[in-house]
């Protein structure tokens, strides 16, 4: 797919953690114990599939819903309906491998998949971007700064439905799967437009 036209960014969208608390969230404790965030990280970008599934547990919430975000990112899982839905509607920059994934009281919870992102991987460009200051979060707090609207360099992207902007930028999905995760209600995960999306400048400081 051609990027030589200028990209319409209303059109794509920041696929995020909406930081409910009702739904399950997700910890490889007690049953997967030593993964390293480089072997979560291969995961999340569909480099391998462990030789058995990926134990999960929840540790707090109580909904099952479609997207179970977890305590160690990126790691995701997605219901076996939003599969359905990627592969119905063929979306693309996606994969899943094999998980388990148990409910509070250690029960199994049949019909989920870990999520990678199979996408490219484009880097953020800040340089479109606007610093704006937003007012402190509690009356005793300070303002802060923010980068207002998320962009990336064009000549990375290749048409994927799903891919990823680094650093900070996170997970970016085209309206195609915006409308398909609309329409048919896919629970537990928020979509921003990327002239919206709001990154805090001090997150620049612990750039690797």
């Amino acid at each position: 797919m051609s990027t030589s036209i200028s990209l319409d960014y209303s059109d794509f969208y920041n696929l995020i953690d909406p930081l409910a608390t009702r739904p399950l969230r997700l910890r490889t404790k007690p049953y997967t114990e030593g993964m390293t965030s480089e072997q979560a990280w291969k995961l999340f970008r569909g480099k391998f599939k462990p030789e058995h599934p990926l134990r999960l547990s929840a540790y707090q919430g109580g909904q099952a819903t479609d997207f179970l975000w977890t305590a160690f990112p990126p790691l995701v899982c997605i219901s076996s309906r939003v599969v359905e839905l990627l592969t119905e509607h063929r979306i693309t920059g996606w994969a899943t491998y094999p998980v388990e994934v148990y409910g509070r009281e250690g029960e199994p919870l049949p019909g989920y998949h870990g999520f990678s992102v199979t996408g490219p991987e484009c880097k953020r460009d800040r340089s479109r971007s606007q610093i704006i200051e937003k007012p402190p979060p509690s009356p005793r707090g300070q303002s802060y700064q923010v980068y207002k609207g998320l962009y990336f360099d064009e000549s990375q992207w290749d048409g994927s439905d799903i891919f990823l902007v680094r650093p900070f930028g996170g997970i970016v999905v085209t309206e195609k799967v915006y409308k398909l995760f609309k329409r048919n209600r896919v629970s537990n995960v928020r979509l921003i437009p990327l002239p919206k999306v709001e990154i805090d400048v001090i997150l620049d400081e612990y750039e690797g």
